[in-house]
This record gives C-alpha cells, structure tokens and sequence, in this order.
C-alpha cells in the first residue's frame, strides 16, 4: 500500500447539484462505480477512494485500499475513462505535482468527455516535476438507508509512486484547502434542498 494518500473533495456547485438530482438516474451502488485506468496498454479498473452523501452531515466513507498505485515516469503518459454514469454529469480531474504550482484541475460537462490523458510529469521553469497525485470527482444520484434519493459525491484516486513522497506531499498541503471548500459546498447544497421546500 503506497504511503501517503489524499482525499480530494468533490467540487461542485449547489446549482449543478440541484439541477443533477431532477435530471439524471439514478445509480444502483455509488461505491460499485468503476473508473479505467490504462498504463502500458493495460487496463486497470479503480473503485472510489471516498463516497459521501452530500446531504448529511459527517457521512463520508473512505477506503484506504481502493487507490490505484502506478509507476509513471517523467516521459510516461496513461489514460483515465470515466464510466458512462460519470461522462453524463460534471466531473472533474485534478493533478498534483511535487512543485503545487503546476497542480491543475479540469471541469468536464455533461457529455463533454468520457477521458483524459494523464502525463508523468509537467514542465516548470525549464524543468520536470513529476506527477503525485490524481484525482477523479463526480456527484450522481443514489439511494440511501431510508430508500430515498440523495445525491453521492464520489472520488477515486490514483497515486505515481515513481513521484516519491515529495509529491505526495504537496498534494497533501493541497487537499487541506479542497476539504474546506468541500464542506462549504456541501453546506451550501443544504441550504439550497431546504430552500427549494419552502417554494
């Protein structure tokens, strides 16, 4: 098991979260949902690293042997596809780097994308820092306990161990920010179900 492993929250908007539970199906088993992730002509499948219902509070659950572990080099290159039920909504793909001025995070919008190439490293001021971390996060609807539906935010996360632990590292410091701004959009999602009831 690789050493250091981030948790990056989804980032989402109360808006699209709203809009997303009257519009898309429902999904069986948010925790089932598969991601592909293809290094050297292999396909390797990825279960989320993290489940939480974003309507309740303290309801995340995290599986610490559910990150893939790969060995990307500087020059190496591999591919992550989304699922069908992730393509149809917003996701988002997020990169982190030993040097956090090249960490990156890319939206897709519904049918936009169904993939994205992931690189070993990134290039910054002459030189290549390598690829630490990657992390894939959606919402999509699921049934809870009580056999109503709630909306899942979901992340799945890919470590480079040929980063070593300055990359994990940075992608740590990183992810104390994103779980802040997670919570505030899982706040703002409440407010906007209970608004939406009083109408």
């Amino acid at each position: 098991m690789v050493g250091i492993i981030i948790a990056v929250g989804l980032i989402i908007t109360a808006a699209v979260v709203i809009a997303d539970l009257t519009r898309d199906p429902s999904v069986d088993d948010p925790k089932a949902l598969e991601v592909t992730v293809t290094v050297d002509g292999e396909d390797i499948t990825v279960l989320p690293y993290r489940v939480c219902d974003l309507f309740e509070e303290d309801a995340c659950e995290t599986f610490d042997d559910n990150p893939l572990a790969i060995d990307l080099g500087p020059e190496d290159t591999a591919e992550v596809q989304v699922p069908e039920e992730v393509s149809s909504v917003t996701w988002t793909l997020q990169r982190f780097f030993s040097d956090d001025a090249v960490n990156s995070a890319e939206t897709k919008q519904p049918g936009e994308s169904t993939g994205e190439t992931i690189a070993g490293s990134a290039s910054i001021s002459g030189e290549r820092t390598p690829l630490g971390v990657v992390e894939v996060s959606t919402a999509v609807i699921g049934t809870n306990a009580a056999g109503e539906d709630t909306m899942y935010g979901i992340t799945w996360s890919i470590v480079n161990e040929a980063a070593g632990a300055d990359a994990a590292g940075a992608a740590g410091d990183a992810d104390i920010e994103v779980d802040e701004a997670d919570a505030e959009d899982a706040d703002n999602a409440d407010d906007s179900e209970d608004a939406g009831d009083a109408e």
